[in-house]
């Protein structure tokens, strides 16, 4: 089966990673189509600068399986794509939060058009559970199905973390680490509410001076990444809406730091009710209260630890490859 997964800028990675997961583990050949870079620059199977009009328009023919990733319009009317050569194929519709959020009506009658009645809408991050905010609040289909984004943890542990080697000969120094360093990275301060953690973080440093903060932004995938893991705790976001966690947040998990985000009480009944998992991210309710836990986090290495191991347990369930890929496969199946 030879799966298609178009993207315009896969801003998360979350095309190339489910590509890259499905050939791993699968006889299947999966590539992800992305039509521009930024400055993140996650990896890419297939970037539209190198391809002709022709060549990309054959791609999707090609394809048993395409996964349109936030939209369609720009595909199917940039390289002139016959709707009628993809009525025998399993077409879906993937989206995250942002573009679903502000744009699902649109989206859903995109949908529609170009792809009758055969289809099927994925949803992941906080899509599922939060209503639109377009002036007719738009429910969701209810017939979509949940595909979280999916992270290598065995792959980007070994590349960007100690392997157990170099941790045991740190270990046998028995020195510990003078600074807890916490980090932040926001792809907008203003959408993750990055203002509430720096007063917060100013605040802790004048009474904690063995804890440090670092600031992540405007840097590549890979380089983020190196920082995290040598990171102790992560800030995600504190946004003024209602909010899931960042893919950052699953990305932290890997290296067991422990995550401060703001959660939508939806987003936790949510995963409960669907996964059985209780969430593990620290969340607050005001300034005082996050200035609060980040005193005592930063003050505390067993807690740090054990914050850390139950956010690695929770993600690895949810968003390894094999869980992502089998769950997207299993959707498939049911297309038939």
């Amino acid at each position: 089966m030879k799966i298609l997964i178009a993207g315009i800028r896969d801003v998360g990675g979350n095309a190339y990673n489910l590509a890259h997961a499905i050939n791993k583990l699968t006889d299947h050949q999966a590539i992800n189509l992305r039509a521009q870079s930024t400055y993140i620059n996650f990896p890419c199977i297939a970037d539209m600068g190198n391809y002709s009009m022709q060549q990309c328009r054959k791609m999707f023919y090609e394809a048993d399986v395409i996964v349109f990733q936030s939209t369609l319009k720009p595909f199917f009317e940039g390289l002139g794509i016959n709707k009628r050569k993809l009525k025998d194929k399993k077409n879906l519709l993937w989206c995250m939060g942002t573009e679903w959020r502000y744009g699902r009506k649109y989206l859903m009658q995109h949908t529609d058009f170009f792809l009758g009645n055969n289809h099927q809408i994925l949803l992941g991050g906080s899509a599922m559970f939060f209503p639109g905010e377009d002036e007719e609040k738009t429910p969701c289909p209810p017939d979509a199905k949940w595909l979280p984004p999916v992270k290598s943890f065995s792959e980007i542990s070994r590349r960007y973390n100690l392997c157990n080697q170099d941790q045991t000969a740190l270990k046998s120094f028995a020195t510990p680490k003078k600074k807890v360093v916490f980090c932040h990275a926001p792809t907008s301060e203003q959408k993750k509410g990055s203002p509430m953690f720096y007063r917060a973080v100013t605040q802790a440093m004048h009474a904690l001076p063995d804890m440090s903060f670092l600031t992540i932004a405007n840097r590549p995938w890979r380089s983020c990444l190196s920082l995290i893991a040598g990171s102790d705790v992560l800030l995600d976001q504190a946004p003024p809406f209602p909010v899931g966690y960042g893919a950052i947040s699953i990305e932290a998990s890997i290296f067991k730091l422990p995550v401060v985000t703001q959660i939508a009480p939806e987003c936790i009944r949510w995963l409960k009710e669907h996964t059985g998992l209780d969430s593990p991210f620290v969340t607050f309710t005001d300034e005082e209260d996050l200035l609060a836990k980040i005193y005592r986090i930063a003050v505390d290495p067993k807690l740090r630890r054990i914050l850390g191991t139950l956010n690695y347990k929770f993600c690895k369930a949810i968003h390894d490859e094999k869980p992502v890929v089998d769950r997207f496969l299993k959707i498939l199946e049911e297309m038939d």
